[in-house]
C-alpha cells in the first residue's frame, strides 16, 4: 500500500515538473453537472448594448495555478458550495502525495468552486475556463472549458497526467452546467491585448482576448504565483467585432519607442489568423500610427471587462500622474477612517499638525501646480498588513477624479503583534477643481 501509494506520488510530481511544451491528446469530455435550484446571484450587470443577448458574465478566480495536474484519473466536473464538499473535492484532487497540499481557504458564505477534471491525458494536454455566464430560460450557471493541446508532430513526454482547472466564483444556488467550448480552428481570427510591468508588486499583468463570439480577461493582481488570477467574460458588439475584422491587418510592423526600458508600463497587441502571429509592444497609451481604429477598439474591450473584473485597467488613457508622499511617522494620530483633498497650504498644515500631534512640520508641497489625497484607516488598520493609494484617474458620468487605494491583508498563518496602528497613505496629483471619490480596490 505505502509502495503503491510512493509511486503515485511519484507520478504526479514528474508529470507536473514536465508538462510543458508537447503534443498529443485525447479522452472523453467530462460529463455536465447540475445542482440544485434556487435563486440567482447578483452578476456584473451587462451594458445597454448588451442587455438583449441576456448572457452575463461572472467575475471567477483561478484556484489550480501551479496545482493543475490532479490526482484524479477520471473525467469529471464537480462544484463545492460549502466546506464539507470542497474538502472531498480537494482530498481526492491533492491525492495521497508524499506532501500533503493543504486546500486553499474558501469562504463559503461569499463564493463556492467549480471544477473540471480531464483525468488521464497526455502530459502536455491542459484545460482552462473559456467563460462563466449567467443565462436564462431558465435560469443557470454555464461554465465553459476549453481543452488544449499542441501541434500534432511536437514532441512530447511518453507520461500520463491528468489536467484539472478549479475556480471560484460567486455563491449562488442556481443549477450549473459544465459545457465544452469548441476548440479554436486554424482560420479563427483571435486578438489579444494587454498590459505588463517589470518592477511590480500589484497588477502587474493584464490582458483580454478577443473572438467573434466573446472575450476573456485575464488579470494577475502580484508577482507572487501563489496568488490566483482573476478573469470574466464579456460580450462583443456586432459593430467592434466589424472595426476590428477590418482594421487588423493595419497593425504596423514596427517598433514602437523602447518598450519597458525605463521601468515603464508595456502594452501589447497580438493578432493571430491562419496560424500565423503578429504581435506590438510600446509604452503604455504610445500612439500606434496606422493602428488607431483597431486599438480604440480594442482598448475600450479591456478597459470595460478590467472593471467588469474589478482590476484597475494599468494602461488607461485616463490615468492621473501622482507622486507618493514618503511616510515620515509610524502610525497617525487620526484614528478614524477618513479621506481627505487639500487644496491649500493652510488646510495641509492643520491637516499635518492633527497627524502628527505637531511633531513636525508638513512636507512642502507646491499648491499653485498641485494638491494632496490622503486615505486614513484608522482603526481598520491591520499591523500586519498595509494599505496604499494605486490609481489615480480622471473618470465620467459625472466628471470627477477616482483615486483607488488598496489594502494588503495578512496571510491566514501570519503571527500578528498586538499593536494599535493607524494606518496611511498621500499622494500629490496636480491641481485641479474636480471633485475626488475614493475606491478600494482588490
Amino acid at each position: 500500500m505505502i509502495r503503491t501509494r510512493l509511486l503515485h506520488a511519484l507520478l504526479l510530481a514528474s508529470a507536473t515538473l514536465l508538462a510543458a511544451g508537447c503534443g498529443g491528446g485525447g479522452g472523453n469530455a467530462p460529463a455536465a453537472t447540475t445542482a440544485t435550484n434556487g435563486a440567482p446571484i447578483s452578476p456584473v450587470p451587462p451594458t445597454p448594448e448588451f442587455a438583449a443577448s441576456g448572457d452575463i458574465g461572472i467575475p471567477f478566480y483561478i484556484l489550480s495555478g501551479p496545482l493543475s495536474i490532479s490526482a484524479i484519473t477520471e473525467p469529471r466536473t464537480a462544484t463545492a458550495r460549502n466546506p464539507e464538499e470542497w474538502n472531498r473535492m480537494w482530498d481526492a484532487h491533492a491525492g495521497p502525495g508524499i506532501v500533503y497540499r493543504t486546500a486553499p481557504r474558501i469562504d463559503f458564505s461569499k463564493n463556492m468552486v467549480a471544477a473540471v477534471f480531464l483525468g488521464s491525458r497526455s502530459a502536455c494536454d491542459s484545460v482552462s475556463v473559456a467563460s462563466v455566464k449567467q443565462l436564462h430560460g431558465p435560469a443557470r450557471l454555464e461554465v465553459a472549458y476549453r481543452e488544449s493541446a499542441p501541434p500534432a508532430g511536437t514532441p512530447c513526454i511518453a507520461s500520463l497526467a491528468n489536467p484539472a482547472v478549479l475556480i471560484t466564483l460567486p455563491q449562488s444556488t442556481l443549477p450549473v452546467e459544465f459545457v465544452k467550448a469548441p476548440a479554436r480552428q486554424p482560420g479563427d481570427l483571435l486578438v489579444r491585448s494587454g498590459w505588463w510591468f517589470g518592477m511590480c508588486l500589484s497588477n502587474c499583468k493584464g490582458a483580454v482576448e478577443i473572438a467573434k463570439d466573446g472575450a476573456l480577461f485575464r488579470a494577475e493582481y502580484g508577482s507572487d504565483p501563489a496568488t490566483p488570477e482573476t478573469g470574466v467574460w464579456g460580450a462583443v458588439s456586432a459593430k467592434e467585432w466589424e472595426t476590428i475584422s477590418t482594421s487588423f491587418a493595419s497593425l504596423p510592423d514596427v517598433i514602437v519607442g523602447c518598450p519597458g526600458c525605463a521601468d515603464e508600463g508595456v502594452e501589447w497587441i497580438e493578432i493571430e489568423k491562419d496560424g500565423k502571429k503578429k504581435r506590438l509592444d510600446f509604452n503604455c497609451n504610445t500612439a500606434v500610427v496606422g493602428g488607431e481604429p483597431l486599438l480604440a477598439t480594442v482598448r475600450a474591450i479591456r478597459s470595460r471587462l478590467a472593471a467588469a473584473a474589478g482590476v484597475r485597467e494599468a494602461c488607461a488613457t485616463d490615468a492621473i500622474l501622482f507622486e507618493p508622499l514618503a511616510p515620515t511617522v509610524f502610525t497617525s494620530a487620526i484614528d478614524e477612517k477618513r479621506f481627505v483633498t487639500v487644496r491649500d497650504a493652510a488646510s495641509w498644515q492643520a491637516l499635518w499638525t492633527e497627524h502628527t500631534r505637531g511633531a513636525s512640520q508638513a512636507p512642502a508641497v507646491d499648491f499653485s501646480q498641485k494638491m494632496v489625497l490622503g486615505v486614513f484607516l484608522g482603526r481598520e488598520s491591520d499591523p500586519c498588513g498595509g494599505m496604499y493609494i494605486a490609481t489615480v484617474r480622471h473618470a465620467a458620468n459625472p466628471d470627477r477624479i477616482e483615486a483607488g487605494y488598496r489594502v494588503i491583508e495578512p496571510g491566514p498563518n501570519v503571527m500578528c503583534i498586538a499593536a494599535v496602528v493607524n494606518q496611511y497613505a498621500f499622494v500629490t496629483v496636480p491641481q485641479s477643481s474636480l471633485p475626488v471619490y475614493f475606491v478600494r480596490l482588490k
